[in-house]
């Protein structure tokens, strides 16, 4: 059995969230969007009730046929009242190589994330984002202020 846990994220914009999905490699068409939260299923299509006797429910969901491994469950994000989203996870997929410590989905996501909020702040000041440019290792976005 495969339990899921909630972790705390700083992601705060749904939008945001969905787009670096898309450019960690998540087809769009497999990302669900609810504005109710909807039951998560464990891998064998069971509805959970790890976290919450009466479901464990995201509002942000990639179904376990299409988080992109045998024996997964569905990945969901919550959103919370004070605004941020949760990830399940669950604790067979939080071992794997995908979303565990040892993997880099997490962290790509993250990355992804911070860079999409980066991108859309910088729109609603003003700025043209003209693409992204790596330097000593590390990405570093590049804009056109055109506030002017």
């Amino acid at each position: 059995m495969s339990e899921y846990h909630l972790q705390t994220t700083e992601f705060n914009d749904e939008g945001c969230l969905v787009d670096a999905l898309v450019d960690i490699g998540y087809d769009r068409k497999n990302i669900e969007v609810h504005e109710e939260a909807t039951q998560l299923r464990d891998y064998v299509g069971r509805a959970t009730h790890y976290t919450d006797k009466a479901g464990d429910k995201a509002n942000i969901i990639i179904r376990r046929q299409h988080v992109g491994y045998s024996a997964a469950n569905d990945l969901g994000f919550k959103r919370n009242p004070d605004g941020t989203m949760s990830a399940f996870i669950s604790q067979y997929d939080s071992g794997s190589a995908h979303w565990g410590v040892t993997g880099d989905r997490f962290l790509k996501l993250k990355d992804a994330y911070i860079e999409r909020k980066t991108m859309k702040t910088a729109a609603k000041q003003g700025f043209k984002f003209l693409g992204k440019k790596v330097v000593n290792g590390k990405t570093r976005l590049q804009f056109l202020d055109t506030r002017a």
